[in-house]
C-alpha cells in the first residue's frame, strides 16, 4: 500500500493519497495549480459552492465546497476517501453528464485536458452560475493553451490573468448578466466497420474520429469466436462491444468506463443502433463493482493517468478481466507495441498469444486460468 503524502500550506495540513493506489508511488495529489486554486480561493473568505475537475480531492479536502463537479468515478473514489481520512464532511458528487447547482460562493475548476470539455463547461456554468458569482480556474503552464484567457472570454467576458506562479498560472471571471450561451456541438463521425455516425461527448476519448487502435482490433474481431457475454472495457463511445455485437459475436454486451460521458455516449449509440434490445452500462473503477463473468472481455487500455504518460491504468484493469474472465473466457486487448504487456499477461493468463500486429500496436489474447 502506498504511504499517503502530506500537503503542508499556510492553510492547513492534509494527508492525501492518489487513487489508485500503488506501492512506491513517487507522484504527488496535488500539483501547482491545485495549490494556487486554494490560496485564491481561502483567500476570498468564502467556501467555493462547486469544485470543478479535482483530480484527487485535494481541493475538495482543503476547500470543503458544497459540491464536486467531475466526470471521473476515480476522482470521485480519490475524493471520498482522502475527505473520510482528513476527517472532513462528505462532499455532493455531480456527473459531468448532469449540470450542477451553484449558490453565491465562488467556483474553482481545473482546467482540463480535453479543449471542448473545457468549453462545455464554461458554457454550462454561464447557465447556472448566479450573476457576481467569480469563477477560479488555473492550469499547469505545460498543460494550458495560448488561448485559455480567449476561450474564458468567449463566455465570461472579462478576463484576468494572474501573474504564475508554482509552473501554474490562475485566471478569474466575474459572472456578468447577459443571455444563454450554447455550449459546443457534440462530437460525432462517420464509423465505416459500423456504416453509420457515432456521436460522443466532449470528454471521451477519440470523440471526433476512430483511433487508429481501435480500427485494428475491430479489422480483427472476425478471428474470434463468438461468445455469450462480452464486456468492452474502457469503452468510450462504445465502438468495440457495438462492432462485436453486429458481426455475431456477442449476444449479451456489457459496457464499461470511468468517465460518465463516455458511458452515456455509449448508452446513446447502442440505443440509436439496436433500439429496443439491452445492453448493460457500469460507471465506475473498471470491472471492480461487476459480479458478472464474462466470456470474452475487449479493451483498448489507457496509457495515461491524468495528463501523465502512464501504463498503470492499463495493468490494472487486465487484472481486473483476470478476475471476471468466466472458465475459458479470453480478454483481447489493443495496445502500443512498446507497452510491457507480455510479462503481465504471462503471468496471470493461459495462451498468451499476439493475434495480430502492425507497425504500431499488438493485439493481445489470452485465455482464463479459470
Amino acid at each position: 500500500m502506498a504511504a499517503a503524502s502530506r500537503l503542508e500550506t499556510a492553510h492547513g495540513s492534509w494527508q492525501l493519497h492518489r487513487y489508485p493506489q500503488r506501492a512506491g508511488e513517487q507522484l504527488q495529489a496535488w500539483c501547482g495549480a491545485d495549490l494556487l486554486l486554494m490560496d485564491a480561493a481561502l483567500e476570498r473568505g468564502a467556501a467555493p459552492s462547486l469544485v470543478v475537475n479535482d483530480e484527487h480531492g485535494a481541493l475538495c479536502v482543503a476547500l470543503q465546497p458544497q459540491q464536486l463537479w467531475t466526470d471521473s468515478a476515480l476522482a470521485a473514489l480519490a475524493t471520498a476517501a482522502n475527505l473520510q481520512a482528513n476527517s472532513c464532511s462528505p462532499v455532493a458528487v455531480i456527473w459531468s453528464t448532469q449540470a450542477p447547482s451553484c449558490a453565491e460562493g465562488p467556483v474553482v475548476l481545473r482546467v482540463p485536458k480535453q479543449s471542448a470539455y473545457f468549453e462545455h463547461q464554461l458554457a454550462t456554468l454561464h447557465d447556472v452560475m448566479p450573476v457576481g458569482a467569480e469563477l477560479i480556474c488555473a492550469g499547469m503552464d505545460k498543460h494550458l493553451s495560448p488561448a485559455t484567457a480567449a476561450t474564458i472570454a468567449r463566455y465570461f467576458g472579462h478576463v484576468e490573468r494572474h501573474r504564475g506562479a508554482r509552473k501554474a498560472r490562475v485566471f478569474t471571471a466575474i459572472r456578468e448578466a447577459g443571455s444563454t450561451i450554447e455550449p459546443p456541438l457534440n462530437p460525432s463521425y462517420y464509423c465505416p466497420p459500423l456504416d453509420c455516425e457515432l456521436t460522443g461527448s466532449p470528454n471521451v476519448f477519440s470523440a471526433s474520429s476512430l483511433d487508429i487502435g481501435s480500427r485494428f482490433l475491430i479489422e480483427n474481431l472476425p478471428a474470434l469466436n463468438p461468445a455469450h457475454r462480452v464486456a468492452d472495457l474502457a469503452c468510450g463511445n462504445g465502438v468495440l462491444g457495438l462492432c462485436a455485437k453486429q458481426l455475431g459475436l456477442a449476444s449479451e454486451v456489457h459496457f464499461f468506463d470511468e468517465s460518465a460521458m463516455a458511458v452515456a455516449s455509449a448508452r446513446a449509440n447502442w440505443q440509436a443502433l439496436y433500439p429496443g434490445e439491452t445492453a448493460h452500462f457500469l460507471h465506475g473503477d473498471g470491472l471492480l463493482n461487476s459480479e458478472t463473468k464474462f466470456d470474452l472481455i475487449l479493451c483498448n487500455p489507457p496509457f495515461h493517468l491524468g495528463h501523465s504518460v502512464d501504463d498503470f491504468a492499463g495493468r490494472r484493469l487486465l487484472m481486473q478481466s483476470r478476475e471476471r474472465l468466466s472458465e475459458n473466457g479470453v480478454l483481447v486487448l489493443v495496445a502500443n507495441r512498446h507497452l510491457p504487456y507480455a510479462r503481465l499477461l504471462n503471468a496471470h493468463f493461459r495462451n498468451t498469444a499476439i493475434l495480430a500486429e502492425n507497425r504500431k500496436f499488438r493485439i493481445w489474447q489470452a485465455e482464463s486460468v479459470a
